[in-house]
């Protein structure tokens, strides 16, 4: 296979461009509309705003390519299908590629000023960290839910570099409705990597490690909504810090009406513990990870600044 059609399967099987750009540019606006005392668009310019995307796209790309990295002993065994298991890129090109994606971001951050590219060095630095699994991945790894915290702290990061992009202010500058906002993003990110690794009682695998397996699956479940409910409670304190009394109910109540969507089906699934039932599961919080963020976004959006 030639090189773009290798790096476009790797893409389509383990970074899927297409839904993964709905969920960035989500997660980008909400974070944008909390950075910003107007609107966004008009105070930041679209000059500035689709670089600054990009630059937020192309993180969480490197971030998915360390990931394969970090994982590729794990997954000639386990996973031997994936595409840096079975050869479809070598480790050689792959590392390449994976200079070059952040040699762009540096480039971007850089064309976006001072600030920007501060902040995102911070978010470099962070995911090199977790790259590495702070240095202690020996003794971290078999902690799922500790494994699992410390690298999801990266979207309260890039939280903060979104902040960078739409105020091109560091993080010194961020408010504390955006702070609180921004330690949401944390919450809903562990949501999705609680529940990405739930399973049916038919689904678990012998040497594959499982928040359902460890904790149950109604522990699986408790843990992931108690999450549900943190991110959400930043939210509520960050609009109503933010906007005062424009933070009504038909702000707060579509993420809430999703957290609850989410609660309903750790529920079933917990109470069936079957492979229907942890599918459902799964697709309602990688749905979460959209709709959240984008309820926000359109609350926001359609409330205050139309």
């Amino acid at each position: 296979m030639g090189f773009l059609s290798r790096w476009w399967l790797f893409l389509k099987e383990r970074h899927e461009p297409f839904g993964i750009t709905i969920m960035i540019f989500a997660f980008f606006s909400a974070n944008g509309l909390m950075a910003n005392p107007h609107d966004p668009v008009a105070c930041a310019g679209i000059a500035r705003l689709l670089p600054g995307f990009l630059l937020v796209w192309l993180v969480f790309l490197h971030m998915r390519l360390f990931d394969e990295v970090k994982d590729y002993d794990f997954d000639r065994e386990h996973n031997p299908e994936r595409p840096l298991a079975r050869g479809l890129i070598s480790l050689g090109e792959f590392t390449t590629m994976t200079l070059v994606c952040i040699l762009v971001e540096a480039s971007l951050a850089a064309y976006l000023g001072w600030a920007t590219f501060v902040t995102y060095v911070m978010v470099l630095c962070f995911t090199l960290m977790m790259r590495m699994e702070f240095f202690i991945g020996d003794w971290m790894r078999p902690k799922l839910e500790l494994y699992a915290i410390t690298h999801t702290f990266s979207a309260s990061m890039i939280g903060l570099l979104i902040h960078a992009v739409f105020r091109a202010a560091d993080p010194s500058a961020a408010a504390m409705p955006f702070l609180l906002f921004a330690l949401g993003n944390w919450f809903v990110f562990n949501v999705f990597e609680f529940g990405r690794k739930t399973f049916g009682k038919e689904e678990e695998r012998d040497g594959v490690d499982s928040y359902s397996a460890r904790l149950n699956p109604w522990g699986a479940v408790v843990l992931l909504l108690v999450n549900v409910i943190a991110a959400w409670v930043c939210f509520y304190y960050a609009a109503t810090l933010k906007f005062a009394t424009a933070a009504t109910w038909a702000m707060l109540a579509p993420p809430l009406a999703i957290s609850l969507l989410v609660a309903v089906a750790g529920a079933v699934y917990a109470a069936k513990n079957n492979v229907a039932g942890a599918k459902i599961y799964r697709g309602t919080v990688t749905l979460y990870l959209l709709a959240y963020p984008a309820s926000i976004a359109a609350a926001i959006y359609l409330l205050i600044y139309r």
